[in-house]
């Protein structure tokens, strides 16, 4: 069974690429902490609202053969934003402050493990829904 045809896996999924994305951009911004005017980046805030509308209308990949995987959803495209507000500028023009992108990779991380949990429960409980034992 495809869990992603349910809108309800088909978010989280989208909020954990989301969140997988922005722990990228975050550790761009972490190695580029000395490089000369760089201004951090970061990615336009997940919204459930946007990914559950945009997603609802997309055609899946045919399968024709029992033997074939079935198609991936669509990659979400997120766009890194330079970041408008710092706190505080190097002299040398860069932008980036450690402590707040390591508290953005702190809170990105916790809100990951929140969404693998999340998916795992409804997982379990649509397997108890549908009689079948967890192994």
């Amino acid at each position: 069974m495809d869990l992603n045809q349910f809108p309800v896996f088909r978010m989280m999924a989208g909020k954990m690429n989301w969140l997988a994305e922005r722990q990228t951009v975050l550790t761009q911004n972490v190695a580029n902490a000395d490089t000369p005017n760089y201004r951090p980046k970061d990615l336009k805030e997940f919204s459930f609202k946007d990914a559950g509308a945009a997603r609802s209308f997309k055609v899946a990949l045919a399968q024709t053969h029992e033997a074939h995987v079935a198609g991936a959803p669509d990659s979400m495209t997120v766009k890194s934003e330079r970041q408008s507000d710092t706190y505080e500028t190097n002299p040398n023009g860069n932008g980036v402050v450690l402590e707040e992108q390591l508290i953005k990779v702190g809170q990105t991380r916790h809100d990951y493990t929140l969404m693998t949990r999340l998916y795992s429960k409804h997982k379990q409980m649509f397997s108890m829904a549908l009689g079948r034992q967890q192994q």
